[in-house]
Parts: C-alpha cells; sequence; structure tokens
C-alpha cells in the first residue's frame, strides 16, 4: 500500500512542466528585465559566474539527489519504507556537512576565481553574493529527490514557483534601488535575488516535508533497515558517476564562460566586446534554446525512479514503454520549438531583448537543439538503467568535440567565428544524443516506430513552416503590433501543429487520460 498517492509517468512530468513553465516565464520576463537595464556585457558578467556556481552546487549534492530519487523509488516498489527514510537521513547529513565545508572553501577564493578562472575582476562581488545560495540550493536538491523518489512531484512544482517569484521580487527591487548605481553594482541585484530565492524555495520544502512526515512514519514494514555502511556504499555508488557526469555538463558552461570570452580576444575583440558577445550567446540565444527543456526536464525527473522501480521488478517491457512514451513526447515538443525558433529568430530576439541581431546567431543553433532535447531524456533513460557513468563517457565525448572547433576558430576569418563558436555548441548536442542512444541500445532495444515518431511529427511540422511567417506577415500588416502578431503566429501553428498530431492519431485520447490519473 502507499501511503502518498504517487503520479504517473506523463502526469509527474505534466505537473513539472506546468510549474517549469511557469518558472520560465517568470525567469524570462526577469531576464528580458535585466538586459533593458545591465545591458549584455553586465548580464554576460552575471553568466560568467552562474557556471561556477552550478559546479560547485553539483559537487556539494555529490549526485545523492539522482540517487535518492533512483533507490527510494526501488525501497517504495518493495514496501521498504523504513529502508527509504534512512537513506533521506543519511543523505541529508552528508550534502550539509559538504555544504557548509565548499561555501567556506569559495568564499576565501572567490578573487582568486574572479582574477584567475574567469578574468575579470568585476566577477568578484556577485562570487560572493551568489555564495549562501550554494548552501541552500545543496539541501533543497536532497528534499526533491526525495520527494521524487516517492513518484510525489507537488511539493517540487510548488517550491520551485514559490523559489522563482522571491528570486524575480528581490532582484527588481534591488534593481530599483541600484539605478543610477554603476555596472558593477547592478549586477549585484541578480546574485542577491538567487540566494534569497534558494532561501525560500528551501523553507517551503522545509515545510511540505514536514507535513508529510506524520504519514511516511505511520507506514511500518516490520524489515530491518540496511546498515548505515551499506547505505553509503549504495548512495556513493550510484551518487560519484553522477556527480561527475553533471560535474562535465556543468563544466560544458564554465570552459565555454572561460573560453569563448578569450578566445573572442585572441583573435581583436575587446574585453568589452567579448563579454557583450558571449552575453548575447549565454544569456539570450541559449535561453531561448534551453525554454522547451521545461518538457524534457520534467520527463527526465520522473524517468529515474520510474525505470529504476521498473528495473527493480526486472519488468523490461515498463522499461521500453516508458522510455519510448517519453522520447516520443520529446520529439514532438522539441520539433516543434525548433521550428519556431528557426523560423522567426529574429523577431523573437527583438521583441524579447530588443536584440534582433542575436536572432542570426539563434537560427543557427535552432536546428540541432533537437538533440539537446534528446541527450537529455536519453540521459535520464540512462540514468534509470544505472549507467550514470555511461552518461558522463558520452557528455566528456561531446564536450571535447566541441572544445575542438572552438580552438579552430583561430583558423577562420574573424567574421565567421561567432557563427563558429554557436555551430560548435550544436554539434556537442547531436554526438551527446547519438552516443546515448547507442548506450541505450545495448540494454533495452528500443522499439521507434517510424511512421508514429518520425514521419507524422515531421508532416505536422511542415505546416508550420507553411504558415507562421505568413500569419505573422498578415497579423503585423493589420496591427503592427509586434507582440500580436508573434503571439497570434506562434499560437496559431502550433494548433495546426498539435491538430494535425491528434487527427493522424499521433497524440492519442490515452496519452490524456494518463495526464488525469
Amino acid at each position: 500500500m502507499i501511503i502518498i498517492k504517487q503520479h504517473s509517468l506523463i502526469k509527474g512530468a505534466f505537473i513539472l512542466m506546468i510549474a517549469g513553465l511557469l518558472n520560465r516565464v517568470l525567469g524570462f520576463i526577469l531576464r528580458i528585465i535585466l538586459v533593458r537595464i545591465i545591458g549584455d556585457e553586465g548580464l554576460g558578467l552575471f553568466q560568467m559566474v552562474f557556471p561556477i556556481f552550478v559546479t560547485c552546487s553539483i559537487i556539494t549534492t555529490l549526485g545523492l539527489p539522482v540517487a535518492i530519487s533512483k533507490f527510494v523509488s526501488e525501497e517504495v516498489a518493495q514496501n521498504r519504507y523504513r529502508n527509504a527514510l534512512k537513506m533521506f537521513k543519511i543523505s541529508l547529513i552528508i550534502v550539509i556537512g559538504s555544504s557548509v565545508l565548499l561555501v567556506s572553501l569559495f568564499v576565501k577564493n572567490t578573487d582568486f576565481i574572479a582574477n584567475n578562472l574567469l578574468n575579470d575582476n568585476r566577477t568578484n562581488h556577485i562570487l560572493l553574493a551568489i555564495t549562501p545560495a550554494l548552501f541552500f540550493v545543496s539541501i533543497s536538491s536532497i528534499l526533491r529527490g526525495f520527494f521524487q523518489g516517492l513518484r510525489v512531484m507537488t511539493p517540487t512544482a510548488i517550491s520551485q514557483i514559490i523559489e522563482q517569484i522571491a528570486r524575480m521580487t528581490i532582484t527588481l527591487l534591488l534593481l530599483l534601488k541600484l539605478m543610477d548605481n554603476s555596472l558593477k553594482s547592478k549586477t549585484l541585484a541578480p546574485a542577491i535575488g538567487t540566494s534569497a530565492g534558494e532561501f525560500v524555495g528551501l523553507l517551503t520544502l522545509a515545510v511540505i516535508f514536514i507535513y508529510y512526515l506524520p504519514q511516511l512514519r505511520k507506514y511500518r514494514d516490520n524489515r530491518k533497515a540496511e546498515s548505515t555502511m551499506t547505505i553509503l556504499k549504495n548512495l556513493m555508488k550510484f551518487g560519484i558517476p553522477i556527480t561527475i557526469g553533471k560535474i562535465v555538463a556543468s563544466l560544458m558552461y564554465t570552459i565555454e564562460a572561460m573560453t569563448i570570452p578569450g578566445k573572442l580576444q585572441q583573435i581583436g575583440y575587446s574585453v568589452s566586446e567579448a563579454t557583450s558577445l558571449y552575453g548575447q550567446l549565454s544569456g539570450m540565444v541559449l535561453q531561448l534554446v534551453y525554454l522547451p527543456t521545461i518538457i524534457t526536464i520534467s520527463l527526465s525527473s520522473n524517468l529515474v525512479p520510474a525505470i529504476s522501480e521498473s528495473l527493480a521488478q526486472n519488468n523490461k517491457h515498463a522499461i521500453r514503454k516508458r522510455a519510448q512514451e517519453a522520447i516520443r513526447l520529446t520529439f514532438y515538443f522539441g520539433l516543434l520549438a525548433v521550428s519556431i525558433l528557426f523560423i522567426v529568430p529574429n523577431e523573437i530576439c527583438d521583441l524579447f531583448f530588443n536584440h534582433p541581431q542575436s536572432g542570426d546567431v539563434l537560427r543557427i543553433i535552432a536546428i540541432p537543439a533537437i538533440f539537446l532535447y534528446l541527450s537529455q531524456i536519453s540521459g535520464g533513460i540512462l540514468q534509470g538503467l544505472g549507467e550514470p557513468n555511461l552518461v558522463v563517457k558520452n557528455s566528456v565525448i561531446g564536450l571535447l568535440a566541441e572544445l575542438g572547433l572552438i580552438y579552430s576558430i583561430v583558423y577562420f576569418p574573424s567574421t565567421l567565428a561567432f557563427q563558429i563558436i554557436t555551430l560548435a555548441i550544436g554539434i556537442r548536442y547531436l554526438i551527446i544524443a547519438f552516443l546515448n542512444f547507442k548506450s541505450i541500445s545495448k540494454f533495452v532495444k528500443l522499439k521507434l516506430p517510424i511512421n508514429h515518431l518520425f514521419i507524422k511529427p515531421i508532416l505536422a511540422n511542415t505546416i508550420v513552416f507553411l504558415t507562421l511567417r505568413q500569419i505573422y506577415q498578415i497579423v503585423n500588416y493589420i496591427s503592427s503590433n509586434p507582440i500580436l502578431s508573434l503571439g497570434t503566429s506562434i499560437l496559431m501553428s502550433s494548433l495546426f501543429y498539435f491538430s494535425f498530431l491528434v487527427w493522424t492519431n499521433g497524440i492519442s485520447i490515452e496519452d490524456f487520460k494518463k495526464i488525469t490519473k
């Protein structure tokens, strides 16, 4: 008997997707405001710091959030709630200790990081302001991993929304106060806002956990919990490869933050120009590309415990079915997203960031972005199968290929350098996705129907290519309103896209039923 009602794969993903959508919308609004107040140079400074923050937060958690999600789901599948709670307690103690240690080291070395790694002493104060968030986000991730292991996604969804609202509110209030100050002072606002938001998010999760704890304790199984050393060994055995994999993923962004501005300076750009271009790429273009990851991250968060549960029951049919379901939904939504980004990139960048020239870069990376979404979902499948080491290996290969292309820009005309850097990121997506699916095939023989998975969405996508720009031009001619024109054209072409999929049974009634289960 399950104490807390679990969510199905699609419903759990749907809950996280709605929360993620609201979260991204709020975050996107904040980013638009930031671009207009601190400019692409200020945004570039913050974006240089953020990958360092993410990498350190990964180190503090030691891969335990994903490990907790996996092992708790396996324990719950066998009604071993006592063991599940003990795993949670051990993970929480470890992460609190590692967070305190790393935060102390981080505070003492911000000057070194700013001057020697990021090569810009203006980032020093941003690093200090974002430091408290390291502790808060680490503890929050353990609580979220525990709830996801129980297949209960509402606490994660609620905390993410409240966290984003707090971050946005604090950041905007600080920006108003610092409006007439220097760029260096204004870049403090998003860093302090991040720390404040993570603190509020942690408080929210703590309150929800305290509410659920009596229900968890009421259910007692007669089996004795495993020893602390056994649990610790299992957690670390799974968590360490996860940590390495996430560090590799984070290092991609950290290395980009350190390499791209430096390489641009090497071929003749000034420090300010290189920082601005990096701000456009990481703070504008890639943020648009990452918007659809609301779906892939939601699906992946559900896939790990769902596949782990099926693996514990040796149910290969369920593993295959859940994996194929996630891949299908990822391809459907991802294909639509990249088409929109490819067809009207300049209009999107102009509307959101008042920077239409960034649309040229967005168009370059739009098509390979589908492989970003597929690499995320395939990585979740491999983690659910207990093979995080393969995710690490594949990510490293993709990163090396990207770096090779970035370093090669010195051999090309400087006018093509930024486009080659952008293309290099897209090639990394492609390589990782290909290698992930190749790895999955060694464990589970996925049956991906070409007609259902590829032909139908591609035909539906043809409608988007035929209608989106035409609708935009018609509405813009009538109204001369870019917001109305872009919103109407995207909405109508998306409706055509999904209507075609429903009509051809690409999306079935069963899919809608699963959301309400």
